[in-house]
């Protein structure tokens, strides 16, 4: 019996910048997440006493400068060969041997694929696997034709870096296709590349194991999800059993939440601890990051995006309240299904909420007068002579201090909103 794990697109201290911004609880959980990530990977080899750790490129993220990376990855497949561990490489486009040149150890029990197609023999199980690292970032063609003929009557495995025939999101790089890779005669195809965990295809009628096993540890939010790896065994001439394990030590996810029925911001901040529960229960694990997705009426998006900071302050403090490993890193609006309208209906709870913002945001921010009054200076160029005469338009709208144009900004708004209603919306103060 032989027994390997298949992982790929590790991505060493890749920079989670954004991911840490929101939170201090978990900043220094997001950023060693994936070291954490690989480690466990590594520790599920350990544990498992598996034969090899198959890892299909991309070990860095593009040229690391930082030597602590490169420490990092020698003491891991050190480990790993204490382990009688075989640690099994290629390189993809982020590693490339033209790009970095990772420091392994000297060990025996590791081995780093050339750019020229080549193939390792375990001859106690009758296993060989095949392999082809990139010489350069840029890889064209594809590299499946120059990869070396199966053993007859052993168990074939190719590691390939790849996009096969393209993915949203992912540059093309040694395209192929699934056919091509069937065409070789191997039982397994470990590939790399593709961030999202897929099985292309099962084993079977004639056909290999063709697996992406997706990202250990996502960057961003376009890559949610629980990160995993392969766990394989091989059972027989031509079989192999897999098992896929997760490793993700923090979760990205989004959750969505539907408030079609909202008439104010008032409605909204009223859902904020129904948003906590599902934000929640949907990152169940020791640290999530979670990117709230709101479905609102489209008048109320541009309010909300003024006040997003108000509102995330408040969903944080009641997500931290239920959960407090868990973040949310965002809030984002989309317009509820079928709304088409273009913007705020005429109704008085809007209008006041506009004033509200003119008054809290507007009339008191000098660098948005100042612009306003940039604004308006060149507009006032392009009116007729007469017009610009006119002391009524003249004096508000070229005042001579910011202070006076913020006044003016500040009076006009409720007489637009008062006439905006046809006269019936009366805005004092206090109701705002």
């Amino acid at each position: 019996m032989f027994r390997f794990i298949h992982t790929a697109d590790l991505h060493l201290d890749s920079p989670l910048k954004a991911m840490r911004k929101r939170n201090a609880d978990i900043a220094d959980s997001v950023g060693i997440a994936t070291r954490a990530a690989f480690e466990r990977i590594v520790g599920k080899a350990i544990e498992e006493r598996v034969d090899a750790l198959l890892i299909s490129g991309d070990l860095y993220d593009g040229t690391t400068k930082d030597i602590r990376t490169g420490i990092f990855l020698a003491d891991c497949v050190r480990r790993l060969s204490q382990a009688d561990v075989h640690t099994v490489i290629i390189l993809g486009n982020h590693d490339a041997q033209s790009v970095v040149k990772p420091p392994f150890p000297t060990t025996r029990l590791l081995t780093v694929f050339a750019a020229k197609p080549d193939t390792i023999r375990f001859e106690a199980a009758e296993v060989a696997i095949h392999g082809a690292s990139f010489r350069d970032r840029q890889v064209p063609d594809d590299m499946t034709d120059r990869y070396p003929a199966p053993i007859e009557g052993w168990t074939n495995i190719g590691m390939l870096h790849t996009s096969l025939g393209g993915f949203s999101g992912h540059d093309s790089y040694a395209p192929t296709t699934p056919d091509r890779l069937a065409d070789r005669g191997y039982d397994y195809w470990a590939l790399g590349h593709v961030h999202k965990h897929q099985i292309v295809a099962e084993q079977g009628a004639g056909r290999p194991w063709i697996i992406y096993p997706g990202i250990p540890q996502g960057r961003d939010m376009g890559e949610t999800g629980m990160g995993r790896a392969i766990l394989a065994t091989v059972t027989g001439p031509n079989r192999i059993e897999i098992e896929a394990f997760e490793v993700s030590p923090i979760l990205l996810e989004r959750v969505s939440v539907d408030l079609s029925d909202a008439r104010s911001f008032s409605d909204i901040e009223e859902a904020v601890p129904s948003m906590a529960v599902a934000i929640v229960d949907a990152g169940p694990h020791a640290h999530a990051i979670i990117r709230l997705v709101l479905s609102i009426p489209a008048r109320l998006i541009p309010i909300v995006q003024n006040r997003q900071d108000t509102l995330w302050e408040l969903l944080q403090t009641n997500v931290q309240a239920r959960g407090p490993g868990v973040a949310v890193e965002k809030i984002d609006c989309v317009p509820t299904e079928g709304d088409t309208s273009p913007g705020p209906a005429l109704d008085a709870g809007t209008l006041k909420e506009l004033l509200a913002l003119v008054e809290a945001d507007a009339a008191a921010d000098p660098d948005l007068v100042a612009g306003l009054k940039k604004d308006f200076d060149g507009l006032f160029s392009k009116l007729p002579r007469d017009l610009r005469d006119d002391e009524r338009i003249r004096t508000p709208v070229t005042g001579e201090t910011d202070a006076g144009l913020a006044a003016w900004l500040d009076s006009v708004t409720v007489e637009a909103a008062v006439a905006l209603g046809g006269g019936t919306a009366e805005l004092t103060e206090r109701d705002m």
